[in-house]
């Protein structure tokens, strides 16, 4: 009798509970009653549509319902707008339910302090906010990106800088070489005006202001110390890859809002995204054949309480693929409806297919222990522990709701996907963007090609005139010369006027040697006015004209990288989205703040150095 009555007691537990699932309508339907109670001033009902939804979600595997969350954050900042305080105490309060970790509700927070001048709340909840963008991977993602973005625009104006700067040093000594080969083969007035001409031979000839830059790097290459012929095939190398990083990025930036990653991005972080579905949906009429897509569309069928219709996905994808990650859900599913031992046999397959999947070898031990079979169930949590022991041990201290765990594919995995997807061209009809980088399609582009013969040519033009020598300017007084010019026995540093007064000291007229004293005089002051026009607008590259290279480079970039993440901040990735005004505002004061900080530490030493006489 006492075995029959425990029979009767579990079957009897077995229907409520299958029973209590098959009542529970979708979350979709539930949220809408929440805002319909509270638009008509139900709050009480409000709140009992919101725990309705957040224990439909926990009975389905969902943790959190970022739509929804982001949706009753917007509804308190506007009823707070319209002075309707219980709806703004609700709708805040539940938005940190819904979604306890969202960037967007610790945005939207803080922009509704702020709204109330209340920055000490709004500030600190601006940089949790922060701390959770990196936390999602959507988010995170996007984050990186518009980092990313702001680096390659500020070392791509770094490079054009610095082209100006080699030209601003180096423009003297190569129109002397230029006049020098032209005064071969042509004499009179032209041969000053060609020289110049062939200094932005570029721009004559129709080409557009990069290869201008490019040019400069190439002919100024031999005239340039060590350090600046590295600086300048470092500068060609980073400009051959920025249009690769640059594509790839955007790939990314618009592939993360795709259906497939939608649906990867909201089955890993068990999110419920009510659209998901209907994109994921819409592209498996399209693209049929792919397992990983029906086995998404299985859990998002799961989140709704569909389970039918998420086995039939389970089972055409193991048609497609027998891969043990759908044999697990199939698993799951047979273990929703008490049946234990259909369970343990699908948890089988699985451990057959993957031997590394521990979630196959938990699922079985907590099947297992539901059939009271305790030494299997221990065999089998320890098979588990040895391939994730960390993973196991976790899921150990605080299991989910459902007891078992369902597999979701990795979100590279559909990233994979998403790649084939774009490459056969298979959804185009479909909204969404189905890009897809490859570096060979994305290498012939002028940038790239540009920069990689300017590497060459430089280092050709470089072997082949270093045996005729280059023109050279006067430490003193600025003035050009060659070999030409002077005896090869004479310092090449200095002019022959100069070497004369600074260094021979030999009999000079004073006339003479006052007259060069003033042009000495000029020249250096020039100079000094020069560096400290560029240290004004463009802290770095003083250090570059003095010589520099290194420390002038690195501080352009880092002062060009600031300010553009202070102008462009929310207008690239999306990351932050049309919200978290008080955290725009947050990272322009700080990327202001350190470009001045820059500005000072690289501008004022130029400011304070005197002229050398």
């Amino acid at each position: 009798m006492s075995d029959r009555l425990v029979a009767a007691v579990v079957l009897a537990s077995a229907l409520a509970v299958t029973g209590a699932r098959a009542e529970q309508v979708p979350p979709r339907e539930i949220w809408p009653q929440a805002t319909a109670a509270t638009a008509a001033g139900d709050i009480e009902g409000a709140i009992k549509r919101t725990n309705e939804l957040l224990d439909t979600g926990r009975s389905y595997g969902i943790k959190n319902f970022p739509p929804y969350a982001v949706s009753a954050a917007a509804m308190s900042r506007q009823a707070d707008k319209q002075g309707q305080k219980a709806v703004t105490e609700w709708a805040r309060k539940t938005a940190d339910q819904l979604d306890p970790t969202s960037p967007a509700v610790a945005f939207l927070d803080s922009d509704h302090d702020a709204d109330h001048r209340e920055w000490p709340k709004a500030i600190p909840i601006s940089i949790s906010g922060f701390g959770r963008v990196f936390e999602r991977y959507r988010t995170s993602l996007l984050s990186r990106s518009d980092l990313l973005i702001v680096a390659i625009a500020a070392i791509g104006i770094a490079a054009a800088v610095f082209s100006l700067l080699l030209f601003i040093r180096y423009f003297r000594s190569m129109g002397h070489d230029f006049r020098e080969i032209l005064g071969r083969r042509i004499h009179g007035g032209s041969v000053s005006v060609l020289a110049f001409a062939l200094l932005f031979l570029p721009i004559f000839i129709w080409l557009g202001p990069m290869w201008l830059v490019f040019y400069w790097f190439v002919i100024f290459f031999g005239y340039a110390d060590r350090v600046e012929r590295a600086g300048i095939i470092v500068m060609c190398l980073l400009l051959a890859l920025l249009p690769l990083l640059l594509d790839a990025t955007s790939v990314h930036v618009a592939g993360v809002d795709s259906p497939l990653l939608m649906a990867a991005i909201a089955s890993a972080d068990q999110s419920y995204q009510p659209e998901a579905l209907r994109r994921l949906e819409e592209l498996a009429s399209i693209v049929p054949d792919n397992p990983v897509i029906h086995l998404l569309l299985g859990n998002l069928y799961l989140q709704e309480g569909t389970e039918q219709q998420a086995e039939v996905h389970y089972r055409r994808s193991m048609q497609l693929k027998d891969s043990a990650g759908a044999h697990v859900n199939v698993g799951n599913l047979h273990f929703l409806d008490n049946d234990f031992a259909a369970a343990n046999t699908e948890y089988d397959h699985a451990q057959k297919l993957d031997q590394h999947l521990a979630i196959a070898f938990y699922n079985a031990s907590v099947a297992s222990g539901e059939m009271y079979r305790f030494d299997q169930q221990g065999q089998k949590l320890e098979m588990a522990k040895r391939i994730d022991r960390s993973y196991i041990e976790r899921l150990a201290q605080s299991p989910p709701p459902q007891k078992i765990v369902i597999f979701r594919p990795d979100i590279s995995a559909a990233w994979e996907v998403q790649s084939m997807i774009a490459r056969r061209g298979l959804a185009r009809t479909i909204f969404g963007n189905y890009a897809y980088f490859d570096p060979t399609t994305s290498a012939p582009n002028p940038i790239t090609i540009g920069a990689g013969l300017a590497v060459i040519l430089a280092l050709l033009s470089w072997m082949k005139r270093r045996s005729s020598g280059f023109a050279g300017s006067c430490i003193k007084c600025g003035r050009t010369c060659c070999h030409r010019c002077k005896s090869a026995r004479e310092s090449a540093t200095y002019c022959t006027q100069c070497i004369h007064i600074y260094l021979k000291r030999d009999g000079v007229s004073l006339a003479t040697k006052r007259t060069k004293l003033d042009e000495v005089h000029d020249h250096q002051s020039s100079l000094q006015r020069r560096n400290r026009l560029f240290a004004t607008f463009l802290p770095g590259s003083a250090q570059v004209l003095e010589g520099r290279t290194i420390a002038g480079i690195i501080g352009m970039v880092l002062f060009l990288f600031f300010v553009c993440e202070a102008l462009l901040v929310g207008r690239l990735a999306p990351a932050l989205g049309p919200v978290a005004e008080t955290a725009k505002l947050l990272v322009r004061v700080l990327a202001a703040a350190l470009a001045v900080l820059t500005w000072f530490i690289l501008s004022l030493p130029v400011y304070r150095r005197r002229a050398v006489a």
